[in-house]
Parts: C-alpha cells; sequence; structure tokens
C-alpha cells in the first residue's frame, strides 16, 4: 500500500520536473547573475540573500504564467514560496560557506589573493550551492504551490 503510494508520488513529480525546470531555470539564471555579481563586493552571504530574492520573484511570476495555480489566493502562495526559498537559501549558504572555508583551508593565499575577488569562483560555487538545493526546492514547489493538469 505505501509503496503504490510512493510510486505514485514519485510519477507525480516527475510529470512536474519538466515546467518546473523552465521556472526554476528562469529563476537561477537571475539568482546566479546577481550574485556573481555582487559577491566579490558584498560577499557570500549578501549576495546569497539578495540574489534569493530575485530569484524567488522570478520563479513563482513564471511558473504562476505556466502551471495551474494550487492556491486560491497568490499572496498566501508567494508566502509559501518564499518559505521554501529560505530554506533554499539556507541550503545555498551552508554550501558556499563551505565551499569557502574549504578552498581557504586548503590554499589560504591562493583564496585570499585571487579566489575571493574572481567572479568565476562566485560563478562555479553558486552553481554548486544550488545543484544542491535544487531537489528540495522543486519538490515543495510541486507539492504545496504549482500542479500540472
Amino acid at each position: 500500500m505505501k509503496s503504490t503510494k510512493s510510486i505514485y508520488k514519485l510519477k507525480k513529480y516527475i510529470k512536474f520536473i519538466p515546467f518546473y525546470l523552465v521556472g526554476s531555470g528562469c529563476a537561477f539564471t537571475i539568482d546566479l547573475i546577481v550574485f556573481t555579481l555582487l559577491r566579490t563586493n558584498l560577499g557570500s552571504n549578501m549576495s546569497a540573500i539578495i540574489a534569493f530574492i530575485f530569484g524567488t520573484i522570478t520563479s513563482f511570476l513564471v511558473l504562476s504564467s505556466i502551471l495551474e495555480y494550487r492556491l486560491k489566493k497568490k499572496r498566501t502562495g508567494i508566502i509559501i514560496q518564499l518559505l521554501i526559498g529560505l530554506g533554499t537559501l539556507l541550503i545555498n549558504i551552508v554550501v558556499l560557506n563551505i565551499i569557502d572555508y574549504s578552498s581557504e583551508r586548503i590554499n589560504d593565499e591562493l583564496y585570499i589573493n585571487y579566489l575571493n575577488k574572481s567572479h568565476y569562483y562566485a560563478l562555479f560555487s553558486k552553481i554548486i550551492a544550488s545543484c544542491i538545493g535544487f531537489i528540495w526546492t522543486s519538490s515543495l514547489t510541486g507539492k504545496f504551490l504549482f500542479k500540472k493538469n
């Protein structure tokens, strides 16, 4: 009985993913651009927070235009989207700080003189962090906010 329900949920999630990829792809692009541009001046944490705000708004707007909305009030939806996004933000910040800490521990001179000032380093570290947070975000967004007809 539980395996049938789990299989049903998995199939439902798999059907949702292609549509979610459109919205998350747009949000990821905005998030990545904002983070990459701001990180060298504001650091990982503040840049991740600002990029998160832009990415969450982009994701919500794109998904609400291509998928059926589960809730009656969009205000409730944006609040739920922000809560899901806060979990993703937390995942991103933890991963970004682990990457920064590890890079600094491996070679502090390289990190301080080059990596900390590099947009490429910011880009690649954000891609890694975002990939880790993707499963969390996509599964909860599909469960609570949007559905495929």
